[in-house]
């Protein structure tokens, strides 16, 4: 299984390498020189003595120059004057900054001593095993190994300089009992023992694992970067161990790694919406309200509240894909509170996404259950607009998202048609289709069962058990692919059959016909087809039929219309 973190790759290929103290001799003499030198330059920041002067002429052949020498095996003087000069002016430079700017060197470094700690304990315990003498300086890492380990080059010199120095020490500390712990305890490496190092180990990893994911986007799964069992092995050097401590170290492992995955991630999300939350008071005469990463937005007109309102957005970076939806931005969840619950709909909410995508396939939706709904979205001047009923804010929190739907369709003849985002948005959800020439026909009429067909996927009809009727109909072997919807719609008396004994499944359907079969299949049953005519009338300038005779047929386009404005 690969591993993707910079961190932690380094220090398992550190720990593959246990024998190989030679890689950090070769420049022994100048990391001495360059610790003795940054100790110096620290506390003579302000001295106008020059690093190279200062060790020619005050500290060569120093006491504490010869006490540092004598425990170098192959001394380098040259190699250690060179080190002694890079760590005087690097001392210097942060002395300076340590008495005149206190916030460049007063910074926080995180998991510094862990690593240390850990890398320091694995080559105490290895050293022992191999019958070594305890020497942790022969197998601490140089500064600029430390440096490349973790991509401290990025960090400021103070923050390099801080970790470096907690992680030697953590290195020192962590070989050092390690060793004595493996001398004077020998018989605690047993089951227990392995148990309580692979926690030990899991946990690191895990936690580091866990928040990376999430940080990337990707979903919680701490199966994704888990080393098998070999790995594990290979690369805590288990084979030298018993089994039982084998056993125990890759159970305890796993363990720690999945719960300290979960909590990580979990804590991240935690930090990330907590930090992620805006709120703001919206005055009657309207306002807009960002997000705190400026990439939505939520405009109220004015008047649309009759008294002020709070108006919150809740970041969540929770970005992935729903199947032929593709994630462009993250999730924004609206909260109102309104106090008196009193809205005027005749105005529109207005929420908005920066996006540079596709015109065609982008869009807005809201988030319902496991769902993902479209809302009908323009999209312009590298913006997604979308217009919402305010009463649907006004009654519940509502989560938007920005998707790339690569899989739409887009029909010739239902472009700058009047009903064409009522088309668009039930087309995108899979409620309605075109035909096979790649046409929407939206004013051609809808026949009864195909009426029936788009309400039972609005309204998630479960058909499966309508194999059959409580009313026979004369004609039931016409109804082919819709004979369980026309059965279920039967059976739950939305739709009666004609006086002949007949269904008719292919017949246009009426108006009269469907505001009687919406009267029934709308909760409450105070549907009425005029809202519909008259919303048509004021919100799209066009004028129904109906308003001739409720007995003329209906077409798709008005279909797709009363349906959009009753479920929203």
């Amino acid at each position: 299984m690969k591993i993707t973190n910079r961190i932690i790759s380094i220090l398992i290929v550190l720990l593959m390498l246990l024998n190989t103290a030679t890689v950090f001799a070769a420049t022994e003499s100048y990391n001495a020189g360059y610790d003795a030198g940054y100790k110096i330059g620290f506390d003579k920041a302000d001295s106008n003595v020059s690093a190279r002067s200062y060790y020619r002429n005050t500290y060569k052949d120093s006491s504490k120059h010869k006490s540092i020498i004598k425990q170098i095996v192959n001394y380098d003087e040259i190699e250690f004057e060179d080190g002694f000069i890079d760590g005087y002016n690097d001392g210097s430079d942060d002395g300076y900054d340590d008495k005149y700017d206190k916030s460049k060197t007063d910074q926080k470094v995180e998991y510094a001593s862990t690593l240390g700690k850990l890398l320091g304990e694995n080559y105490g315990a290895k050293d022992f095993q191999d019958g070594e003498n305890s020497a942790w300086k022969s197998v601490l890492p140089s500064r600029s190994a430390v440096s490349d380990m973790f991509n401290l080059d990025k960090q400021s010199s103070a923050y390099k300089n801080a970790f470096i120095d907690e992680f030697n020490k953590a290195f020192e500390a962590g070989y050092i009992d390690a060793y004595d712990k493996a001398m004077f305890e020998p018989d605690k490496i047993t089951l227990e023992q392995g148990v309580l190092d692979g926690e030990e180990s899991g946990k690191i990893l895990g936690a580091a694992f866990g928040a990376k994911d999430f940080y990337e986007g990707n979903d919680s799964n701490f199966f994704r970067d888990m080393l098998e069992d070999e790995e594990i092995i290979s690369q805590y050097s288990l084979n030298n161990d018993s089994a039982e401590y084998e056993d125990g170290f890759i159970a305890g492992f796993i363990r720690a790694y999945e719960e300290s995955y979960n909590e990580a991630y979990r804590a991240a999300n935690m930090t990330e919406s907590v930090g992620k939350m805006t709120s703001e008071i919206i005055p009657i005469a309207g306002g807009e309200v960002a997000s705190a990463d400026n990439k939505f937005a939520v405009n109220i007109p004015a008047g649309t509240f009759y008294h002020d309102v709070s108006l919150s957005i809740r970041t969540t970076n929770d970005v992935s894909n729903k199947g032929n939806l593709i994630k462009a931005s993250n999730s924004y969840t609206v909260s109102i509170a309104n106090s008196s619950g009193n809205v005027d709909d005749k105005n529109t909410i207005e929420v908005s996404f920066e996006y540079y995508g596709n015109k065609l396939k982008g869009g807005i939706y809201r988030q319902n259950g496991n769902e993902w709904l479209y809302i009908p979205t323009v999209i312009k001047d590298n913006e997604m607009i979308a217009e919402i009923n305010p009463s649907s804010l006004n009654s519940h929190d509502i989560t938007f998202s920005a998707f790339v739907d690569n899989n739409m369709s887009v029909f010739r003849d239902a472009r700058g048609h009047w009903a064409s985002d009522e088309i668009d948005a039930y087309v995108r959800r899979g409620i309605i289709s075109g035909y096979s020439d790649n046409t929407f026909r939206p004013d051609n009429n809808i026949s009864r069962a195909e009426f029936l067909t788009l309400l039972s996927r609005v309204y998630n009809w479960n058909t499966s058990y309508y194999p059959g009727s409580t009313i026979a109909f004369k004609d039931e072997n016409t109804f082919g692919y819709y004979s369980n919807i026309i059965n279920f719609a039967a059976s739950n008396k939305y739709i009666s059959g004609y006086g002949d004994g007949t269904f008719k499944p292919n017949n246009p359907i009426s108006y009269a016909e469907v505001e009687i079969i919406m009267k029934r299949v709308v909760p409450y049953g105070n549907y009425k087809w005029i809202d519909t005519a008259i919303g048509m009338l004021y919100e799209k300038k066009v004028r129904t039929r109906s308003f001739n005779s409720m007995n003329n047929k209906i077409t798709r386009a008005e279909i797709a219309y009363m349906l959009y404005s009753v479920t929203e």
